[in-house]
């Protein structure tokens, strides 16, 4: 219900699971779950072969009861997150080893590990047994993946045929003064994170050849859980932004050059931390 009070869904609007899943970056079966759940309380209403809809104003809804069930969500997963970082969780878990050490049902387990799943750092194995990526815990795995940006998104926007249409332009301008607005010294880690990668990822949607994308997606996969941990500085975060509207302008102008060297720039401001502690304290989040 945050998501839609956010987006300031009207009683009515449509809940497609697809754009959801794709907004909050999990896979659809928690989205289904979750409109579902919401069914049997009357907040949404399923509509015959059209999924659901709100069925209230969300200013009439109690924020408290929504907001809660979000963050005992987002806390499991940043705990596991953190235990697996930390080496605390071997590669191979069961569902019912994690059930015991997060006092978690099988159901929130399964939606957990589902979510992890869609998000490219586990995978389940026969059985209920499931495999955490090996990548995710090499002490140099965040200082790759800025290595790997710093290649891929300039050369996506130098690529023959890059074009950014300018609905898209508009949408992440929006994002990001959105994010001012707002304010980032209030807005939650996960929402920094979500709309610093979209930025990213809306530029390299530019380029003709998808793999741009979808290699960037599967590294912001891994930063994520880094960015989870962090206490990272919010001033500096802020100055991002700044950079993201500056980039935006010379895409509207059509200087994808001079794009692509600012954004270069943007890339390489803040040195790769060379140590795990200071990976943990101050992870580049956009």
């Amino acid at each position: 219900m945050s998501l839609a009070r956010r987006e300031g869904l009207e009683p009515g609007a449509r809940l497609i699971e697809q754009r959801i899943a794709e907004m909050l970056g999990v896979s659809r079966g928690p989205i289904r779950a979750g409109l579902q759940l919401l069914a049997t309380s009357g907040v949404v209403v399923g509509v015959r072969n059209r999924g659901y809809a709100l069925a209230k104003s969300t200013s009439s809804l109690p924020a408290t009861r929504a907001r809660a069930a979000g963050d005992r969500s987002e806390a499991e997963y940043y705990k596991l997150a953190e235990d697996r970082l930390e080496g605390r969780l071997p590669q191979v878990v069961t569902e019912s080893e994690l059930m015991r050490r997060y006092d978690l049902s099988r159901p929130d387990t399964v939606r957990l590990l589902e979510r992890v799943a869609s998000e490219g750092w586990i995978e389940r194995l026969p059985g209920n047994g499931w495999r955490f990526a090996s990548a995710i815990t090499n002490v140099d795995a965040y200082a790759n993946t800025d290595e790997f940006r710093r290649v891929i998104e300039p050369a996506a926007m130098r690529s023959q045929g890059y074009e950014l249409p300018p609905d898209t332009i508009t949408r992440l301008r929006a994002e990001q003064v959105r994010m001012i607005e707002f304010g980032i010294e209030a807005m939650p880690i996960s929402e920094i994170f979500r709309f610093g990668a979209g930025f990213h990822e809306g530029l390299a949607s530019g380029a003709p050849n998808p793999f741009y994308l979808d290699a960037l997606k599967r590294i912001n996969s891994i930063r994520r859980l880094f960015v989870y941990r962090s206490l990272a500085d919010r001033a500096r975060l802020a100055k991002h932004v700044r950079e993201h509207l500056v980039i935006l302008d010379l895409m509207e102008r059509g200087d994808h050059e001079a794009a692509a060297q600012r954004l270069e720039r943007h890339l390489t401001l803040t040195p790769a931390p060379k140590s795990r502690a200071a990976k943990s304290r101050h992870p580049r989040l956009a």
